[in-house]
């Protein structure tokens, strides 16, 4: 039985600790949990009976954890996953896991120092079956070499309501970014673990129809060596669209929100067009066969109660208890990954042309830091502005 904490009980993290509490997280307790809001975490310890501290690290001084759940606002993670480390306690990190990755490099450099010390990422739509299907697809060669790739995500829709909720959303100061790096984390990670790292990627980033400093728009076009990826993304549209197609030589893949086709080709498209004898390319030659894969309504009903987010609880403390960190769901280093893309699209956007992986991490800080002072001075003049 491994003992779990929690550090930050806001939306996600309240939902990670109910869920272990629920005894849905197999082989763990919660023995405490973490906020720095005084009025939520008495509330929550009032009503679950769970030793509460507003100090992580007092916390971690006395409690005996073997496992740490990071949830607090973005800019905090690799901080608070700097103590864990100096306690020699293992720690899953909600997305992202920070804001640059520069400081996502550091964090992933001392990890490397203490390799007894698991640090995971919560990259939980890793765990859908249709997504690991596609992996499958795409690793075993089945589509022959890919093509051409598009996503679009449109179905995080989110309200003025929604950002006016907390203060540090959809804010460089706050959350580091808006629409990237807090609903599309998960798209770009499934992107990069499906087809790896662009070689350069060239975005533009808009703000549309809310009261907000940061991006809740985007089109990126990532470059590859034999295809481009056009990313689509927006938090303002409805009604939505979350549709993935990856298509290859050998056949196509297409993932929509609970349902995905996939296409196997009789034959390659290169032999399709030698053996061609008319402009269309000969009908016999050019047969599909369709093959259809659902979500499955028992994993739909446990995403519903518990979110896809327990498999990832429970994955980690499997690792935790095997003390075998390869079978994790994703580490630290493929935290890293998708944050790349979010910097690059984000630098891109800024400077207004196409930017090379690897880029330069120093640059990025720099100009987040002038939209920084960019917000601020927003905020001031609005400010000014309502007291008079």
């Amino acid at each position: 039985m491994k003992s779990l904490a929690v550090i930050g009980i806001g939306r996600m993290g309240g939902r990670h600790a109910r869920n272990i509490l629920k005894g849905v997280v197999k082989n763990a307790r919660l023995v405490a949990v973490c906020d720095t809001d005084k009025s939520v975490l008495d509330g929550f310890c009032q009503k679950y009976q769970v030793k509460g501290y507003e100090n992580r690290k007092e916390m971690l001084e006395k409690e005996k954890i073997d496992g740490v759940i990071i949830a607090t606002p973005h800019y905090s993670h690799v901080e608070i996953a700097k103590d864990c480390l100096d306690k020699d306690i293992d720690f899953l990190i909600e997305k992202p896991v920070s804001v640059t990755t520069k400081e996502a490099r550091e964090l992933a450099k001392l990890l490397k120092e203490k390799p007894q010390i698991t640090g995971a990422m919560m990259l939980n739509q890793r765990t859908n079956r249709m997504y690991r299907m596609a992996k499958k697809l795409i690793d075993s060669g089945k589509i022959g070499t890919i093509r051409r790739v598009n996503f679009i995500v449109t179905d995080w829709y989110r309200s003025q309501f929604y950002y006016n909720m907390g203060g540090w959303r959809a804010s460089w100061s706050g959350e580091g970014g808006g629409t990237l790096i807090n609903q599309c984390v998960h798209q770009l990670d499934i992107l990069q673990w499906l087809i790896g790292l662009p070689k350069n990627i060239y975005a533009v980033c808009k703000t549309v129809k809310r009261d907000i400093t940061t991006e809740n728009d985007v089109t990126a076009i990532f470059g590859y060596d034999d295809f481009e990826c056009v990313f689509t993304a927006s938090t303002h549209e409805i009604p939505g669209t979350n549709r993935l197609e990856i298509a290859g030589d050998n056949g196509k893949i297409v993932i929509e929100k609970f349902k995905m086709r996939y296409y196997l080709n009789k034959y390659s498209e290169p032999v399709v067009n030698q053996r061609a004898k008319r402009d269309y390319g000969n009908k016999k030659d050019k047969k599909t066969q369709v093959y259809s894969y659902g979500y499955g309504l028992t994993r739909l009903l446990y995403d519903a109660i518990y979110g896809q987010q327990a498999r990832v609880l429970n994955n980690f403390v499997e690792v935790l208890e095997s003390k075998d960190k390869s079978k994790l769901i994703a580490d630290i280093e493929e935290g890293i990954k998708g944050l790349t893309i979010i910097n690059a699209i984000n630098l891109s956007a800024w400077q207004n042309k196409s930017i090379d992986i690897p880029f330069d991490e120093n640059e990025y800080e720099k100009q987040l830091e002038i939209k920084i002072q960019e917000e601020q001075k927003i905020k001031k003049e609005k400010a000014d502005i309502a007291g008079k």
